[in-house]
C-alpha cells in the first residue's frame, strides 16, 4: 500500500492543546503554502509526473447511486483526458457541513469494499495501490461509520460551532436509531475493518454503548481492550498491566468519540480544520481539492462576465447575473474577470458566496472557474478568482495586482485586505504567502527544498529561512528568493501562478480557449451573461462629472419652479435629475429607501417653509439638511469605518457642496436674463395681450391695473395665498411678507398680469 506522509496532529483551537506539532506540522497548516511534490521545472512533462490526488465527497445518505458516482470520479480522474497520477484519495464524509448518517448497511458496506481495493490496488492492474484517507468534519454516526473505519486513516477536523462553542467533528454511535439490532453479517464486517486499528474493542463499543473497556500496557504499546481481550493478551504473554479504573471518555453509554478522543484512543491520525490544511499536510497539490460535480450530469455552461474596476454596484450586477444563471439550471459557470484594480470592500463578502454556491435544487454545488484574459492583472477581482475551483489564465496575466494601492497612505487598507484575502487563498488550498506578500511591501519569500525529502518545495519568509538556518540541524536548502522588481510591487504572475499551481494553465491566448480546457465540445451550448445596457446607464450616471451636473441642474429647475410658479419645466427638469440620481445609486448603496425617503421629507419641509410658514427658518434648514444628507447617504456603501472612508465621504460633501453653489449662482443668473433670452423667455407666463418685444404690438395691460394701490379687507387667511375682499368682488392675491389674518386691511402694491400682490396696512 503507498505510504502517507506522517501526519501530525494539528492544534488549532481546543483540540490540539495535548500535542505539539511537529516542524513539517507546522508548515503544513499553518505557515506554509501548497506542498508541492516535484523538483521546480515548467516542462508540462514535469507536471504529469508530480504526486496526485482526489478529494471525493461522500453524499449523505450513502445509496447505491452516490457509491457508484464516487467509482465514476476516481474513474474519471486515472482514466480521463488528463490521466493523473493520483497516489491519495481523500472521501470528505461531510461535504456540506453537516452531519451524516445512513441506516441502510448494503451501500456503506460497498463503499467501505470499493475503499479497500483501493488500498489493494485491486481495481485494475495499471492502477496503483492508493492511500485513503476519511476526512471526518461533524457528527458521523450509523453504518456511514463503516467506510470511515475502511479508510486507511481517519483524519478529523477541531471546527467549533459558534453557537454552542462545541467541536462539531464526533465518530461512533453506530447502533443509533436503527430500525433493528445488527445481524452477524454486520458486525463481522465492523471486526474485520476493526482489525486495522491497535484497539479493535474500541469499534466493537461504537456498536455496544454498554461494553467495559480498560486502559492496557502490552508490549505493542497502550490498548484499551475488553474483559474478553484482556484475556487473550494474558494469554499469549503480551499483557503488561491494567488500570483499574474506567478510561476517561469511556464511561458505559458512550459510544461517540470526539478529536481529542479519537486521537488517544488511536483512531484519528490527525486534526486538521479545512480540506485546504488537510491537503497541504498530505503534501497533495491543490489541484487534489477541485472536485467534479458534473459526473453522470448534463453541463449546463454560462460564462458571467466581469468588465471594469470592481465596486459594489459591479458586484450586485455580477451576484444577480450569477443567481440568474443558476435559477436557469446552470451546474457550470466560467467567470470571465477582465478587471483591474477595484475596490475590495463588498467583493470579498461576494467571494464567499461563491464558495457556498449551489445549483437550482440548493444541494450540489456548482462548478465554479475563473478566466484572467492576457495581460490583465487582477486586483480585487482575485477575491473572485480564489473563490472558483479552477482558475486558467492567459499570456501575461496577473493575480494580486494591488500596486494601486502602493505608499503609506494606503497601509491600512492593505492590512484589512491581507486579512479578507490571506485565509481565502489558505482555505481554498492556495499557497497563502504568495498572496500575503502581494499586499505587504516588506515581506520577503525563499524557495526551499526539505533536505531530507528535495521533491518537498514550499515557501517561508526570509526570516523563517534564517531561524532555520541558524538551527542545529537545518531542515531545507534555499534555491531562490522571490521578489518583485525594482520599484514595482510584488504580484503573482503566469510563471508564478504555474510554478506553485495557483493557476491550471497560464498560456491561453482567446476566449474560446478554456473551453477546450474544460472538456466542453464544439457543440455545447454556453450562454453568456453581460452587463446589461441598465448597468451601463447606472454606471454612467455615477461619473463624478456627471453625478455633479445631475445634483446641479436638480437644484437649479427646483429653485426656478419656486421662483417662476406655473413655468412647468424647471420642475420637470429637476424631478427628472434627482430621480436619475437616486436610480443610479440604488445598485449600490444600502441606505437607498432610507435617502429617498429622507430626501421627500427634506422637499416637504422647504415646501412648509416657503408657502404656509414663512419667515419660520427652522423648517427651511431643517428640510435643507435633510435634502443634503440624503444625496450623501445614497452614495455610501456602508458606514465610514476606516480613514480612507472618512476621506471619500469628506470628498463626496465636497462635491455635493460645489454642486449647491453653482446651482445657487446659475438659477439667479437664469432668474435674471430669461426673460431677455430669446425663446428661452417664453418659459415664463404672460399676460394674453402682453406686447411682444418688436414692439409690434401694444403693450399688454392687466385686467387689475386699477386695482394699483386699493385697499380691501383679507377674506381667509394669507399664507402667503388667499382670497381679499374688495367692495363686492373676493380676488386671489398673494401677500408680501408674513402671515395675514382674516380681517385685516391689505393695500394692492404690485400687479403683474393676473398676479396680484398685497401688503398688510
Amino acid at each position: 500500500m503507498t505510504s502517507i506522509p506522517s501526519l501530525p496532529r494539528s492544534n488549532h483551537g481546543p483540540t490540539g492543546r495535548a500535542a505539539a506539532r511537529s516542524a513539517w506540522g507546522i508548515r503544513a497548516c499553518g505557515l506554509a503554502g501548497l506542498l508541492v511534490l516535484t523538483a521546480a521545472g515548467t516542462a508540462a512533462a514535469q507536471d504529469g509526473a508530480r504526486k496526485d490526488g482526489l478529494f471525493v465527497s461522500v453524499p449523505n445518505p450513502i445509496t447505491s447511486e452516490a457509491v457508484q458516482q464516487i467509482k465514476q470520479k476516481v474513474h474519471d480522474a486515472l482514466e480521463g483526458v488528463k490521466k493523473r497520477n493520483i497516489t491519495t484519495v481523500v472521501f470528505d464524509f461531510n461535504p456540506t457541513g453537516q452531519p451524516s448518517s445512513t441506516s441502510d448497511f448494503g451501500p456503506c458496506n460497498s463503499l467501505a469494499k470499493y475503499i479497500r481495493q483501493l488500498q489493494l490496488g485491486q481495481i485494475k492492474a495499471h492502477w496503483p495501490a492508493m492511500t485513503t484517507v476519511a476526512f471526518v468534519h461533524h457528527e458521523t454516526s450509523r453504518h456511514t461509520v463503516l467506510p470511515v473505519l475502511a479508510c486507511s486513516q481517519i483524519i478529523m477536523s477541531n471546527e467549533v460551532d459558534k453557537d454552542t462553542r462545541a467541536v462539531k467533528a464526533r465518530l461512533g454511535a453506530v447502533s443509533r436509531d436503527l430500525d433493528s439490532i445488527l445481524d452477524e453479517t454486520e458486525r463481522t464486517a465492523y471486526r474485520n475493518y476493526a482489525k486495522n486499528y491497535p484497539s479493535p474493542d474500541v469499534i466493537q463499543r461504537m456498536i455496544d454503548p454498554e461494553l467495559p473497556l480498560k486502559h492496557a500496557k502490552t508490549k505493542q504499546g497502550e490498548r484499551y481492550l475488553s474483559a474478553q481481550s484482556v484475556k487473550e493478551w494474558e494469554a499469549k504473554g503480551d499483557l503488561l498491566s491494567v488500570d483499574a479504573g474506567v478510561p476517561q471518555g469511556l464511561q458505559p453509554g458512550q459510544s461517540w468519540f470526539d478529536p481529542d478522543q479519537a486521537i488517544q484512543l488511536k483512531l484519528a491520525r490527525a486534526v486538521y480544520k479545512s480540506r485546504g490544511e488537510l491537503a497541504a499536510a498530505l503534501q497533495l497539490p491543490r489541484q487534489s481539492l477541485v472536485e467534479d460535480w458534473l459526473v453522470g450530469r448534463t453541463k449546463v455552461v454560462w460564462v458571467v462576465e466581469l468588465r471594469g474596476a470592481v465596486d459594489a454596484a459591479k458586484v450586485n450586477s455580477l451576484r444577480r447575473r450569477v443567481n440568474r444563471a443558476v435559477g436557469q439550471q446552470a451546474n457550470f459557470i466560467i467567470l470571465h474577470l477582465d478587471s483591474e484594480g477595484g475596490d475590495t470592500r463588498d467583493v470579498a463578502s461576494f467571494a464567499n458566496e461563491l464558495r457556498n454556491l449551489k445549483d437550482a435544487s440548493g444541494q450540489i454545488p456548482v462548478k465554479l472557474a475563473a478566466w484572467v484574459p492576457p495581460k490583465r492583472s487582477l486586483g480585487a477581482a482575485t477575491f473572485l478568482a480564489l473563490a472558483c475551483s479552477d482558475i486558467v489564465m492567459g499570456k501575461d496575466a496577473a493575480l494580486a495586482d494591488f500596486s494601486y494601492l502602493a505608499g503609506e497612505q494606503n497601509a491600512d487598507t492593505r492590512k484589512r485586505i491581507a486579512e479578507m484575502l490571506v485565509p481565502l487563498a489558505r482555505e481554498q488550498g492556495y499557497p497563502p504567502l504568495l498572496f500575503q506578500a502581494a499586499l505587504d511591501p516588506k515581506l520577503a519569500l525563499v524557495r526551499v527544498k526539505a533536505k531530507d525529502d528535495p521533491t518537498v518545495e514550499l515557501l517561508v519568509t526570509d526570516k523563517e529561512f534564517e531561524d532555520d538556518q541558524r538551527s542545529a540541524t537545518p531542515r531545507w536548502n534555499s534555491f531562490g528568493r522571490l521578489v518583485p522588481p525594482e520599484g514595482e510591487y510584488f504580484k503573482i504572475t503566469a510563471p508564478l501562478a504555474r510554478e506553485w499551481r495557483v493557476a491550471q494553465t497560464t498560456d491561453l491566448e482567446t476566449p474560446a480557449a478554456p473551453y477546450a480546457l474544460f472538456g466542453l465540445s464544439g457543440d455545447q451550448r454556453i450562454s453568456v451573461a453581460r452587463d446589461d445596457w441598465l448597468d451601463r446607464i447606472a454606471e454612467f450616471f455615477r461619473e463624478p462629472w456627471v453625478r455633479f451636473l445631475l445634483i446641479m441642474l436638480g437644484i437649479v429647475g427646483l429653485i426656478l419652479e419656486l421662483k417662476m410658479p406655473g413655468a412647468t419645466l424647471p420642475g420637470v427638469l429637476s424631478a427628472v435629475c434627482f430621480v436619475l440620481f437616486f436610480w443610479a445609486y440604488s445598485f449600490v448603496g444600502e441606505f437607498t429607501l432610507l435617502a429617498v425617503l429622507l430626501f421627500i421629507l427634506g422637499l416637504a419641509l422647504i415646501g412648509v417653509e416657503i408657502f404656509v410658514l414663512p419667515g419660520l427658518t427652522v423648517t427651511g434648514v431643517a428640510g435643507l439638511i435633510l435634502v443634503v444628507a440624503s444625496l450623501v447617504l445614497v452614495t455610501l456603501e456602508k458606514m465610514p469605518e476606516t480613514t480612507q472612508d472618512w476621506v471619500n465621504l469628506g470628498t463626496t460633501l465636497t462635491t455635493f457642496g460645489l454642486s449647491m453653489a453653482a446651482a445657487l449662482v446659475g438659477a439667479f443668473m437664469l432668474a435674471w436674463y430669461l426673460p431677455s433670452i430669446p425663446y428661452a423667455n417664453r418659459l415664463i407666463l404672460k399676460p394674453p395681450d402682453e406686447e411682444d418685444e418688436t414692439g409690434d404690438q401694444p403693450e399688454a395691460v392687466s385686467p387689475y391695473a386699477g386695482l394699483l394701490g386699493a385697499i380691501g379687507t383679507a377674506a381667509t387667511p394669507l399664507r402667503p395665498a388667499g382670497k381679499v375682499q374688495f367692495g363686492e368682488d373676493f380676488l386671489d392675491v398673494v401677500a408680501e411678507g408674513d402671515y395675514v389674518n382674516p380681517g385685516c386691511r391689505v393695500q394692492v402694491i404690485e400687479i403683474e398680469g393676473n398676479r396680484i400682490v398685497v401688503k398688510e396696512v
